[in-house]
């Protein structure tokens, strides 16, 4: 739970979801999975970091707000960032903003972070980048900022739980937090 200003200005307890609720959701659809427990996830570097790995096995979802009031989730790579003038045209809106913390929660149930790309407290619609279809597992957000969810992201969308676009992106890219000298798991496997 967490205090939030309602539209009119008073304060209201928002209800957060958790790891708990994502496992439920995701074993009631049958997805397959697996939930890791680390030291701290709630950014891509610091998931890269505690599983001692590269960036290019990790997805975010970025939570946007449209000029309509629409949330929508995208899926990128860690190391990628969604160019939102491009994407705002692509899907036919103004512009698009990420969304506040507050906003996030509301929407999906999750704080920033730790926001899977299912399971969410509302339907919300959400893309995956097609470069992430190949068949590879990811490592996402896993509910809060101590786990992460191992899942196909190919499998997300052919079950129609997302959209695949080819999500624009800014020709820079993140640094690779990526340690060179460990890049086994680091993680505590907890289900799946």
């Amino acid at each position: 739970m967490f205090k939030s200003l309602g539209e009119t200005g008073e304060e209201k307890m928002v209800a957060m979801l958790g790891v708990e609720d994502l496992k439920k959701y995701l074993d009631s659809i049958g997805i397959r999975y697996m939930i890791v427990e680390v030291p701290e996830a709630a950014t891509s570097g610091q998931a890269s970091r505690s599983l001692g790995i590269g960036l290019e096995r990790i997805a975010k979802t970025v939570v946007f707000k449209s000029d309509s009031g629409e949330t929508l989730l995208v899926v990128v790579r860690a190391d990628k960032k969604v160019d939102q003038g491009r994407l705002a045209k692509m899907l036919g809106y103004k512009k698009l903003r990420l969304a506040t913390f507050e906003e996030v929660v509301e929407d999906t149930g999750y704080p920033p972070g730790g926001v899977p790309p299912v399971g969410h407290k509302k339907k919300l619609t959400v893309y995956v980048d097609s470069k992430l279809l190949g068949g590879d597992f990811y490592f996402v957000g896993g509910g809060d900022d101590k786990h992460l969810l191992e899942v196909s992201l190919r499998e997300i969308a052919e079950r129609g739980f997302a959209l695949p676009l080819d999500v624009p992106v800014k020709s820079e890219t993140m640094p690779d937090v990526r340690l060179a000298e460990n890049t086994s798991q680091k993680g505590k496997r907890i289900s799946g």
